[in-house]
């Protein structure tokens, strides 16, 4: 803005001298028209200084290597044509707190988009911190303070580990309720309405004099245990977030419960319940967003 104000002035100091040695009307048109300009100026940056609403939208399903970029929404109004903004925002790093800042300018459109760096897993959070409204002669400016933010998830990519689980050693220690109806294991109860006619152990209900129905079992296995250091070094980090994460849906496919076990450096550890993808989704999600304990990213 500094530079706009010299250019102006140094303008209006040559329209100036123009004038007072050529007083004519083509000198006095351009010495009132720079005169105006700050008016003008003012004006464009009042009317164009409204608190504006920013929408920050973050993509989905991003792993590692995908080309993705995070959008920026401003509702359409007169005021973005007669005004350019610079958008300051910061880029944090949940994991590590290492945080960089950029800015971007807009004048006119709506709809704009910044790239996103994916060449690590991890959560992201993206904050606008501050906008700059500029008159368009750029004399002029407002801030604004909008309260905008967004969570970016980067996901890793599965690698298959150098040892894959061997599962002959699982034992059944337990049944549960089979989704298949035509399990060879199954548990006998009393008939309640709803259950189907062929569900019923004649038999047993001959027996009873009570109708008693078979009730599907299967066996389930005993809890599986994959476990993850936490790493500040981000090659090492994301090769082991790979392996876990292929581990643990080699072990869903296989209907194999189990746990995800974090070992923060010099902290307890942190268990997740895996028992569907779902979990596993919510798991990862939340170990992405740990942040590392200070001492052990010194040590490393």
């Amino acid at each position: 803005m500094f530079k706009n104000w010299c250019i102006y002035i140094l303008a209006l100091a040559g329209t100036f001298t123009f004038f007072l040695f050529y007083q004519m009307w083509v000198a006095w048109y351009c010495l009132i028209l720079l005169l105006c300009i700050p008016p003008l100026s003012l004006i464009m940056c009042i009317l164009s200084s409204r608190r504006r609403k920013v929408r920050l939208v973050p993509p989905r399903n991003v792993r590692i290597g995908d080309e993705t970029s995070v959008d920026l929404s401003i509702p359409e109004s007169i005021a973005n044509m007669i005004s350019f903004l610079r958008i300051d925002y910061k880029v944090t790093e949940k994991m590590t707190g290492d945080a960089y800042r950029r800015k971007m300018y807009i004048h006119g459109n709506t709809n704009v988009s910044f790239p996103m760096d994916t060449d690590h897993c991890g959560a992201f959070s993206i904050e606008v911190t501050r906008i700059k409204i500029y008159d368009l002669f750029g004399l002029f400016w407002s801030r604004q303070k909008p309260k905008c933010s967004c969570e970016v998830i980067i996901h890793p990519v599965p690698q298959i580990p150098e040892a894959m689980p061997d599962l002959n050693g699982f034992k059944a220690r337990a049944l549960r309720k089979s989704t298949s109806p035509y399990s060879e294991i199954y548990d006998v109860r009393e008939y309640n309405p709803g259950d189907l006619i062929k569900n019923i152990h004649w038999k047993a209900s001959a027996k009873r004099d009570d109708l008693l129905v078979k009730e599907p079992q299967e066996e389930c296995y005993g809890h599986a245990r994959v476990f993850l250091e936490l790493e500040k070094d981000r090659e090492i980090f994301d090769r082991k977030m790979g392996e876990l994460l292929f581990t643990s849906e080699y072990f869903l496919k296989k209907d194999i419960p189990h746990k995800i076990r974090v070992l923060p450096p010099r902290k307890r550890e942190i268990s997740f319940d895996i028992q569907s993808q779902r979990d596993l989704e919510k798991a990862v999600i939340r170990i992405l967003s740990m942040k590392i304990p200070k001492e052990a990213s010194d040590e490393n």
